[in-house]
């Protein structure tokens, strides 16, 4: 082979070099780029997180080892009549977070308005995901504090009415062990004494929570649990 014949043959190989490096280069860092690709799809109904693979196209559902992670990314059920109308791609988890923060609190600020016992529920599931998300904006945490505040409302006044059942179911018990020959008779009975006043003043929380918040307030409770009288009729005149 001639020398000029050797030298081109030589430039040859080393373009096809540099063109397959270069090719190379270009299918990792579109590789890279998409394994750092988050998506938000609507797929059966979920609202599911998509993450790319590390390859030029594809992804996959996003999968974690943390708990935490686990629980705020997990596909879920938007309230009816939720509609995305095209897929959502972030180049962060931050841009990711902050997104889905805007859907939760939307869903739970609507729930909480409704002061349906159920709804109310599924807002504080809303509110417990939106707590996880560690990329949401400074106003975004800020908004999340100021749900967290209102949603309180709502879990004190169901936690008053559980507090003020059991309290009542409790001094129904110490009642009947107070007036019987039960060998704890005289404890059940300094027992009932001191739980009394704090089941009325429970009760009245409960009632007060209830009557401001929109909710059907509690019947009446009258003063050492018994159950309130039926009015009587008045007597005829002529009696």
């Amino acid at each position: 082979m001639m020398k000029s014949e050797r030298g081109s043959a030589g430039r040859t190989f080393l373009l096809v070099v540099a063109v397959l490096a270069l090719f190379a280069v270009v299918v990792y860092l579109l590789s890279e780029r998409n394994a750092r690709t988050y998506t938000l799809v609507l797929e059966d109904g979920y609202l599911a997180v998509k993450k790319g693979v590390m390859a030029p196209m594809g992804r996959q559902t996003f999968k974690t080892a943390d708990p935490a992670l686990a629980q705020a990314y997990a596909p879920m059920k938007p309230p009816p009549g939720f509609k995305l109308d095209e897929e959502r791609a972030f180049d962060d988890r931050g841009a990711l977070d902050q997104a889905l923060y805007e859907y939760l609190a939307k869903w739970a600020r609507a729930d909480l308005a409704s002061e349906k016992p159920e709804l109310v529920q599924r807002a504080l599931t809303w509110l417990d995901r939106a707590e996880k998300l560690a990329g949401i904006s400074g106003t975004q945490r800020e908004d999340l504090r100021a749900l967290r505040a209102e949603s309180g409302y709502y879990e004190a006044r169901e936690l008053l009415g559980k507090a003020a059942d059991a309290l009542r179911q409790a001094r129904e018990r110490l009642r009947a062990t107070s007036s019987s020959a039960s060998p704890h008779a005289g404890v059940a009975g300094e027992a009932l004494h001191d739980v009394d006043p704090t089941v009325d003043e429970v009760y009245r929380a409960q009632r007060a929570l209830a009557s401001s918040g929109g909710g059907q307030p509690a019947p009446p409770q009258p003063e050492g649990g018994a159950p309130a009288a039926s009015p009587q009729p008045a007597a005829d005149a002529g009696r």
